[in-house]
């Protein structure tokens, strides 16, 4: 099999049918023929999306702020990053302030494209979330690139959609028993499993510290009130809503229910810290202060950071659309910057 579509049909062919979830891990994570497997850089202007370390640096140093304000807090201190991109946004926060800084990256080829950003600077790559964690857990659009399970409700009853011979999608009884809250007739959900999964495996990990996840997505009830579901695919920088159009060669996430990661965390010793809009939580950070001088100086420079700096804020576009949560274990409640009082 030398081809993505060869190995699904085979993977299909042999079991008939396959979870969305499964083809969608296929399509993004196989390590020769996966989205993220690709000799293509997925991120930036030559790519498929951007990220916010592509947009400015502001976002990284002012995580640095942050996460110095953390250690301060709790004295022994790492920073351990999920899925860190092209490794910008750890550059970022490590040329603004030195932490002890490990990354977990499942994708090869990602990994090599972080290690050649951040050569020079003490990095250590994981392959498994390390235990007796002080310190932070953080990522930056990591939860919404994890295989969903799609469900419909159909003639009163919640159906799984599947995948099934020349990528056609079928509906069929769920593989485990789900209640979900789907109540117009069509209605499609898209749920994580491995989200829930992951906020236990990262309270379990942690001793003292945090956990911060940034992403776009909602809370439970907003999670729910889409009808269409939240699953989207960007290629070109243009996004569409069909995944068996081109697989293996654009990206596809869904938005990131945060109410499966608080309370999945609070299972496991993670307390609820904050959870807040990008747009607030960066200028509780300090990034109006970062907009002064660049609005005074009235460059060419100054005026493109600017309209970078606006798409980390605006409502339509990374402010409001991307939300922070923080979560806490082993560090009772306090003031950090970027979340008001009492984080």
């Amino acid at each position: 099999m030398h081809t993505l579509r060869a190995y699904l049909d085979q993977l299909i062919h042999t079991r008939g049918r396959i979870p969305f979830s499964e083809y969608m891990d296929a399509i993004l994570y196989h390590p020769e023929f996966g989205y993220y497997s690709s000799a293509r850089n997925p991120i930036g202007a030559g790519g498929d999306y951007y990220t916010s370390a592509n947009v400015d640096p502001a976002m990284g140093r002012l995580l640095a702020r942050l996460f110095g304000a953390m250690e301060r807090e709790i004295g022994s201190f790492e920073v351990i990053e999920l899925g860190a991109g092209t490794g910008l946004m750890a550059r970022h926060i490590l040329e603004t302030r030195a932490f002890p800084y490990r990354i977990l990256e499942r994708s090869a080829a990602m990994r090599q494209r972080q290690q050649a950003a951040l050569e020079g600077f003490d990095v250590e790559w994981v392959e498994s979330l390390p235990e007796d964690i002080h310190g932070c857990v953080f990522s930056n659009e990591f939860f919404d690139a994890l295989p969903v399970r799609r469900y419909v409700r159909r003639d009163g009853a919640v159906r799984e959609l599947f995948v099934a011979a020349g990528l056609r999608e079928v509906e069929g009884e769920p593989e485990a028993v789900v209640d979900l809250p789907l109540l117009g007739e069509g209605s499609i959900a898209d749920i994580a499993p491995e989200a829930a999964r992951w906020a236990r495996r990262i309270g379990n990990a942690l001793t003292r510290g945090y956990h911060l996840a940034i992403d776009y997505g909602c809370l439970r009830e907003d999670f729910f009130s889409r009808p269409r579901g939240t699953l989207m695919c960007y290629r070109r920088h243009v996004a569409d809503e069909n995944p068996y159009a081109d697989p293996g060669e654009k990206d596809v996430t869904a938005h990131v229910n945060f109410s499966d990661l608080i309370d999945a965390g609070r299972e496991a010793g993670l307390d609820l810290a904050g959870y807040r809009t990008q747009k607030d939580f960066l200028i509780d950070l300090g990034l109006l202060e970062l907009i002064r001088p660049l609005a005074e100086a009235g460059t060419a420079d100054a005026v493109r950071r600017l309209q970078a700096l606006k798409n980390l804020l605006l409502p339509p576009m990374m402010g409001e659309r991307f939300k922070v949560l923080l979560q806490r274990k082993g560090v009772p409640p306090g003031d950090l910057p970027g979340f008001g009082q009492g984080a």
